[in-house]
């Protein structure tokens, strides 16, 4: 789903084949992904909730950044010259290890969105159109939209900046994780509607993983702190249960944080591609 290696004619999902790259022109399959995927077709959750986000890291070579980004406005109007009608938000990483990288994101589209907006771009770019050759190390990932764990839903354009954070469960504790977060969303203070939106990992990365982004309109709204900043005070005598504290502690194998800022010079947006 890469947008633009998507335009090498890389196959959709009909052919269950979600992909993650670590380096340019380098395939890894995962072989758990057809039954995987076969469950939620099966289920009905593939093809009709529109609950699909794709995410894309891009690492550009050294000095190439301006290339990159010049080539990526131009990308983006060649997906308009084929008729391909999705969202692209872009955002520019500010700390943590990936910092410097792009992040590539798109919400709210089911598996058949997926496939059709696969086909539409299978072709191939022309130089003046195309971003890989900029690009040092890609990894993309498909995550679902979790409403019934988030604070407010994603929006038709991002705020500002962004804190995520990126959690690895021990694969035996994902209920026990669910339920605890759920109790301690009841006893967060007031946020004054600022959104804090998690998504589960579907493919794309190591299992089970959760993704929490919580967007702001500078850095100075950070202050306060954000969810899991509150969770760690919130053993100390709040309004949340010291067992339900522990049982979300523990139920975590690692967690890693980075900030983002929003790049709308980069992103497409489509009346189509406005999130649900």
């Amino acid at each position: 789903m890469e947008p633009w290696r998507r335009a090498q004619g890389l196959p959709g999902h009909d052919s269950q084949q979600l992909m993650t790259r670590n380096k340019p022109m380098t395939l890894r399959f995962a072989a758990w992904i057809v039954p995987l995927i076969c469950c939620f077709v099966l289920s009905g959750w593939a093809q009709h909730k529109a609950d699909v986000a794709y995410f894309e890291m891009v690492r550009v070579k050294p000095g190439d950044n301006e290339k990159f980004e010049t080539t990526m406005k131009r990308h983006w109007a060649w997906h308009e010259k084929r008729g391909e009608t999705w969202s692209y938000f872009v955002w520019t990483v500010d700390t943590g290890k990936n910092d410097g990288a792009y992040q590539v994101a798109s919400f709210g589209h089911t598996w058949k969105e997926v496939d059709e907006s696969n086909a539409l771009v299978a072709g191939t770019p022309g130089p003046e159109e195309d971003p890989e050759p900029y690009q040092q190390a890609v990894q993309e990932s498909y995550y679902r939209f979790r409403p019934d764990l988030s604070i407010g839903s994603p929006v038709k354009q991002p705020l500002p900046v962004a804190s995520v954070t990126q959690i690895l469960l021990k694969p035996e504790t994902v209920q026990d994780f669910e339920v605890a977060l759920q109790r301690i969303k009841k006893a967060l203070p007031n946020t004054d509607g600022a959104p804090a939106l998690w998504y589960e990992l579907v493919t794309g990365g190591d299992q089970p993983q959760f993704l929490l982004i919580e967007e702001r309109r500078d850095w100075a709204s950070f202050h306060e702190g954000g969810e899991l900043d509150f969770v760690k005070k919130g053993i100390y005598g709040s309004k949340i249960p010291e067992e339900t504290v522990k049982s979300f502690w523990n139920s975590i194998v690692s967690i890693y944080a980075e900030t983002w800022h929003y790049r709308p010079d980069l992103s497409r947006l489509t009346d189509r591609g406005a999130a649900r």
